[in-house]
């Protein structure tokens, strides 16, 4: 079977916890990903909440989180286009949470928009160690569009 019937077959039984799997199964074939979390971005609230970590122990799923404005709200969620830092210490000027980060290995990441009726619904976020993203090529990324946009819409 292959990896859209797969998707697919997931999608329609509703089993989250293996489409999501299936789709980080699928961006492994493109991207070295060391963690891969899914975040729902409700902007008329400005709130976010995980629906997915490849690491729940270090970043669990669920719970609202205040968006606030900085660099990364900017260009992410208001300009709508992607993020990428190479360096632990460009992650630390924009995540609070550099140091886990850092803790885990990772230094760094990807941050791709999901955009539904002009609206950014949530990110892909994708992080490996430091340098592993440069000159990266995201095409992938837009090729799995529908599929990333899927959970974005249907679950909250």
């Amino acid at each position: 079977m292959n990896q859209q019937q797969l998707l697919l077959d997931a999608l329609q039984q509703g089993a989250w916890d293996d489409y999501f799997e299936l789709l980080k199964k699928e961006l492994s074939k493109y991207f070295d990903i060391k963690l891969l979390t899914i975040s729902l971005i409700d902007m008329t609230n400005r709130k976010a909440k995980r629906l997915y970590s490849s690491n729940p122990s270090a970043y669990a799923k669920g719970g609202f989180k205040d968006i606030e404005d900085t660099y990364w709200t900017d260009t992410v969620l208001k300009q709508q286009q992607v993020f990428i830092g190479h360096t632990i210490e460009r992650l630390a000027e924009f995540f609070f949470d550099h140091q886990l980060i850092a803790s885990l290995g990772l230094g760094s990441v990807i941050n791709w928009p999901i955009i539904f009726n002009q609206q950014v619904v949530g990110t892909i976020n994708l992080l490996a160690e430091a340098g592993s993203y440069q000159d990266q090529d995201l095409s992938s990324l837009e090729t799995l569009y529908p599929w990333l946009l899927i959970p974005l819409l249907s679950l909250d």
